[in-house]
C-alpha cells in the first residue's frame, strides 16, 4: 500500500470535525504534520487502551500548543463547522421561499461579524428568528427534513462541543 492510499485511509476514519481542527492547526501554528501524526497515533494508542483521548488533548499533553491557544483553533473549528450546516440549512429555507436571498445574506454576515467580534457562535436560524424573519414552526420544519436527509445519509446534524477542560489550568 502507497503512502497515499494510507494517509487516505486515515483520513476516512478521522471525524469532519478532527479532520477540520487539523487543517486549522496547521495551518495558524507551528505544529508540524510529523506532530499531528504522532498525535493521532496517542488517540489510536489510547482507544486500543480502553482510554478516551481526542486530538486536542493529544496535543495538549505534548505542549505543542497552550491551552488557550488550543481552546480558540477548537471554537474556531467549531464555528466552521455550524457555519458549514447553517449555509445548508439557509439554502433550504430560502427554496421553500421562507427567507429571501438576501436576509439569509445578511444573517450569515451578521454570524460571521458575532464570531470575529465575540467568539460567540450564533445559529442563523437563531438570527433570522431574532430578524422576526421566520418563526419556530418553519425551523421545526426546516431541522425535521434536514435530519430525515442526513439520517438517509447515515449522519447526523452537527453538535461540536468546545471542552471546557480545555481551559482548565494544571
Amino acid at each position: 500500500m502507497n503512502q497515499f492510499q494510507t494517509q487516505e485511509a486515515k483520513a476516512a476514519r478521522m471525524t469532519q470535525a478532527d479532520q477540520l481542527l487539523i487543517s486549522i492547526v496547521l495551518k495558524n501554528t507551528k505544529v508540524t504534520q510529523a506532530q499531528v501524526d504522532q498525535a493521532l497515533a496517542d488517540c489510536t494508542a489510547a482507544h486500543k487502551e480502553g482510554r478516551d483521548l481526542d486530538l486536542a488533548h493529544a496535543i495538549l499533553e505534548h505542549e505543542w500548543l497552550s491551552r488557550a491557544e488550543l481552546y480558540k483553533l477548537v471554537k474556531a473549528r467549531n464555528y466552521a463547522l455550524i457555519r458549514q450546516e447553517d449555509k445548508r440549512l439557509g439554502r433550504r429555507m430560502f427554496r421553500k421561499n421562507f427567507i429571501t436571498k438576501t436576509q439569509l445574506d445578511e444573517a450569515l454576515a451578521f454570524q460571521r461579524q458575532l464570531f470575529k467580534a465575540l467568539g460567540d457562535i450564533k445559529r442563523v436560524e437563531s438570527i433570522l428568528m431574532d430578524d422576526g424573519h421566520i418563526g419556530p414552526d418553519q425551523v421545526r420544519e426546516i431541522w425535521a427534513e434536514y435530519t430525515s436527509y442526513l439520517k438517509r445519509k447515515g449522519d447526523q446534524p452537527v453538535e461540536p462541543k468546545t471542552d471546557p477542560s480545555l481551559m482548565k489550568r494544571g
